[in-house]
């Protein structure tokens, strides 16, 4: 690629900015509108991800969003966890190193605009109006955009340019752009006979949300007119973006703290035996614990008693009863287990005898009987993050001015958890067409490979940063429910009953609930986009370097830069600022420059309260309510910091 035509891309923004299909413009020669054609993957790093253990996950979102389109009359098909290409995007930081990726001129049209002629033509077929090549031109970047399917296609080719002329019957000449108010107003364009000079309004048709090529229809809705829209970049084409933080299990690092193989191992194993439909993460939960231990017959199995006997020795201590095992001791035996019979397989041995002789059904029937629990991969990054053994990271800010209880306790807080160094996953999943409050959304998957064998793919990259959990208080939230029951209408009890473990029944009421969980997860998104807006004062990182990520399940917020060089603006302020931050943040939440019309009209969000970019908040915005904080409305009559 020559230097004249190279385009470059910060890393934190390669996925909102760098992806497929997505719009940029640019000068070379001139300014240009181009489209991203294709991404490279890095074959290098893709053998250091543990796609075994991410592609069920990945295509369950998919899938979920995919079914929201078939819903809305689509002819698209989920898609199989084997099918999925996980590749990790190729990153350079030379332009002497390669290239990531190939884009092209989009839209392919121009005018001439050589003494006004503003004839429109397409690039590749050259003028027809007279002028020469080297005359004055430029690109038209108008195109022509369906809200209801998504379709988006050059502008001539679904209204009336290069059409006939009514007037004096000359063909195709309809072909002269005029307007009225303004280039960028596309609704005073009217197009004009390049022979007689008759004019005509643009008239842009119906679209039939049909792909003529291969006759895909992608929506029931009845026929739509298309709109013209500018390319230009996060106007049309918005990518689906998730983060995960990467915490490895204490057996997957070495002494050194280096992570190990023995993650995607198990990951491996796990697959192997129960299939993608099968959550890994249901390994964890104290329910299958609960269930297995009560398999008299599985713990009496020779190759699981040696197992058991290795594990204890590892550990350096006596084989208690195996009522009194710790969750960590358990999962040592059963990640062992499934890792060891699958290598036994491995090395030829008889599936079915290897799978009694090691109690994998035993395994799998305990995890049936836990599928039904509201538990994924996403509660299990939360619980990871809560209980992570990190040995950098910090409980504690380094300096207070006042007791750091009574603050948990002012801002309805279980805990502050600083992670000084962390590895985050970024997921690019796909893109979504046109507005992203549209229900559905128009998602698809970006596919790769030859026409005749794409792959639907979705693209990683691995970066250190820093991050803060917030922990609201689990007890503190369910009181909040009950106090805007009215407005919430829970189906189950709320409080916990007498003698029930408050964290224990508050995932009982989310998982059950969804009337709360929608409650529980605005309240956290809402507190969420609080934090990030008054968090620029101390920690040196504007909003656009800042993400986050919803944790319901365990009441947890993560906020974390995402700025490629890490300044320990998140840690600095978690140690000086933290009252500050939270005092600012609530009294944002309290008066909004834009009341009362923010929380009446605007259901209690805006531009000036609680909106980041869409590439930092994890769902574009929506979800938000400052009444979940500080009440007042006919949708939380309670604030939670009330």
């Amino acid at each position: 690629m020559k230097d004249d035509f190279s385009h470059s891309i910060t890393e934190n923004s390669c996925f909102f900015q760098g992806h497929k299909d997505q719009f940029f413009s640019r000068k070379f020669n001139r300014y240009l509108s181009f489209r991203i054609q294709s991404n490279y993957s890095d074959i290098n790093k893709n053998s250091e991800f543990n796609a075994e253990k991410y592609r069920p996950m990945l295509s369950r979102i998919i899938n979920r969003k995919i079914a929201s389109r078939k819903k809305d009359g689509g002819d698209f098909h989920e898609i199989n966890p084997d099918d999925i290409k996980i590749d990790a995007i190729k990153l350079i930081d030379d332009e002497e190193e390669g290239a990531c990726g190939r884009f092209e001129v989009y839209p392919p049209t121009a005018l001439c605009t050589k003494d006004n002629c503003n004839q429109y033509f397409i690039i590749n077929e050259g003028r027809k109006c007279g002028h020469k090549d080297t005359d004055t031109w430029e690109q038209f970047t108008f195109v022509n955009f369906c809200d209801e399917c998504g379709r988006l296609l050059p502008l001539h080719y679904m209204t009336n340019i290069f059409h006939d002329c009514k007037k004096c019957g000359e063909k195709k000449s309809l072909a002269k752009l005029q307007w009225t108010r303004g280039k960028d107003d596309i609704g005073s364009y009217k197009v004009k006979c390049k022979k007689c000079g008759n004019e005509e309004g643009l008239y842009f048709y119906e679209c039939d949300h049909t792909i003529h090529k291969t006759g895909e229809r992608l929506s029931k809705s009845g026929k739509n007119r298309f709109r013209g829209v500018p390319a230009r970049a996060n106007a049309i084409i918005h990518p689906l973006v998730i983060s995960i933080p990467d915490i490895p299990q204490d057996d997957e690092l070495d002494k050194s703290g280096r992570k190990t193989t023995q993650g995607k191992l198990l990951s491996e194993a796990f697959n192997h035996f129960f299939g993608y439909e099968m959550e890994e993460s249901k390994l964890y939960l104290p329910e299958f614990k609960n269930s297995l231990l009560k398999e008299e017959n599985f713990w009496k199995l020779p190759k699981v008693n040696g197992i058991i006997e290795d594990v204890f020795d590892d550990l350096g201590i006596k084989i208690p009863d195996r009522s009194q095992y710790s969750q960590n001791q358990f999962l040592k035996i059963i990640k062992r287990i499934l890792k060891n019979a699958k290598t036994s397989i491995q090395d030829g041995a008889e599936r079915s005898r290897t799978q009694e002789r090691y109690g994998i059904d035993f395994i799998e029937k305990s995890l049936n009987s836990v599928n039904d629990i509201d538990f994924d991969e996403n509660d299990l990054q939360g619980i990871n993050l809560l209980c992570s053994t990190n040995r950098d990271k910090k409980e504690r800010p380094r300096s207070l001015t006042t007791d750091y209880e009574k603050c948990l306790e002012e801002f309805g807080l279980g805990k502050i958890i600083h992670y000084p160094n962390i590895t985050m996953v970024q997921v690019l999943l796909g893109i979504i067409e046109g507005s992203t409050r549209r229900d559905p959304a128009l998602f698809r998957p970006i596919e790769t490979g030859k026409t005749d064998n794409k792959k639907p793919t979705v693209f990683v990259r691995n970066f250190f940063t820093e991050g803060i959990l917030f922990k609201l208080d689990c007890g503190k939230v369910l009181n909040w429910l009950h106090e805007n029951e009215n407005q919430v209408k829970p189906t189950i009890d709320i409080l916990p009953p007498e003698g029930t473990r408050v964290k224990t029944h508050y995932r009982h009421v989310i998982s059950k609930d969804e009337n709360c969980k929608k409650a529980v997860k605005t309240l956290l998104h809402t507190y969420s986009h609080m934090l990030i807006q008054q968090s620029t004062i101390d920690t040196g990182l504007d909003i656009q370097s800042i993400s986050e990520i919803i944790y319901p399940n365990v009441a947890s917020i993560f906020i974390y830069s995402t700025n490629s060089i890490n300044i320990g603006g998140l840690e600095y302020t978690y140690d000086y600022h933290l009252e500050d931050w939270f005092s600012r943040m609530k009294e944002l939440a309290i008066d909004c420059p834009q009341d009362p019309a923010c929380m009446i009209d605007e259901r209690g969000a805006c531009n000036a309260c609680s909106y980041v970019p869409e590439f930092v908040c994890c769902n574009f915005n929506q979800d938000i309510d400052r009444s979940t904080l500080v009440g007042g409305s006919d949708r939380f009559v309670k604030g939670y910091l009330a």
